[in-house]
């Protein structure tokens, strides 16, 4: 195996063992939504997995490599406009149904600002670069969403529900193709970590209003919309990443960003 894909690959490893490890001891022995592991208090755990991902790309000098680089231009972002649109609902939607409290909205925002930039930094950035060196461009497109979807499964360990896991990892593979897309479209990772960002910001403030977290539903059956509607709501990112990304395939490798 390609010795960049490899570094990068323990890269990831050290940094989702951060995270979980951090996140497990925080949550305690009572499993607890994501929503409100999120908006109760400022996670450690996050904060050092973006100092470790921020320490091994000035390490390694990764800056150009990972995408930490100014747009192509202002009319690329223009791509922004669906995710754009789902996330002005999103805060819409909180707005009307009743905002968090202000230390919980606060909270949410600086931990979904650490998911956003560090998750995109170790996989759009760390992880796509390293694939990049090894693998033809759609198999480095593929193999970043499939294992950023896959990790996502891990979730289960705090939360207790392995089958909403399993939903948001399905979820997450089709969402991380349209991050990839934003950044070799962008020629850049920032538009990428603002639209993560803002993305899980309206989510979890929605799922955060008024104090109210949804309970762990470990020991329910899951229905039907439960399993597919995730699924639903991403398609239309899904299907725009696949447009954003045709003709990719006749690129070089290092021609994508």
């Amino acid at each position: 195996m390609n010795g960049r894909l490899v570094i990068s690959l323990l890269i990831l490893v050290v940094y989702l063992s951060i995270i979980l490890i951090g996140a497990k001891i925080e949550a305690g022995s009572d499993p607890m939504s994501q929503a409100e592991g999120v908006s109760r208090q400022i996670s450690i755990s996050l904060v050092i997995g973006f100092v470790f991902l921020a320490g091994v790309v000035a390490f390694f000098g990764w800056r150009r490599e990972t995408g930490l680089t100014p747009v192509r231009s202002t009319k690329s972002l223009l791509i922004l406009w669906l995710p754009a649109l789902f996330i002005l609902g999103f805060f819409l939607l909180s707005v009307l149904l009743g905002m968090p409290t202000l230390q919980a909205f606060v909270f949410v925002g600086i931990n979904t600002l650490l998911v956003g930039i560090s998750e995109e930094l170790a996989f759009r950035g760390i992880l796509f670069s390293g694939a990049r060196t090894a693998l033809r461009p759609i198999g480095a497109i593929v193999l970043t969403s499939v294992i950023f979807g896959v990790v996502h499964i891990f979730n289960g360990f705090t939360t207790g529900n392995w089958v909403g896991a399993a939903v948001q990892a399905t979820a997450a593979t089709m969402s991380g193709l349209l991050f990839i897309a934003i950044l070799i479209r962008t020629g850049s990772i920032v538009p990428a970590m603002i639209v993560h960002w803002l993305w899980d910001f309206g989510i979890f403030a929605l799922g955060s209003r008024n104090g109210h977290h949804p309970a762990p539903v470990a020991a329910e059956e899951p229905g039907i919309m439960s399993v597919a509607g995730p699924i639903i709501f991403v398609l239309p990112n899904f299907l725009y990443a696949l447009w954003l990304l045709r003709g990719v395939g006749s690129k070089s490798s290092d021609d994508l960003i």
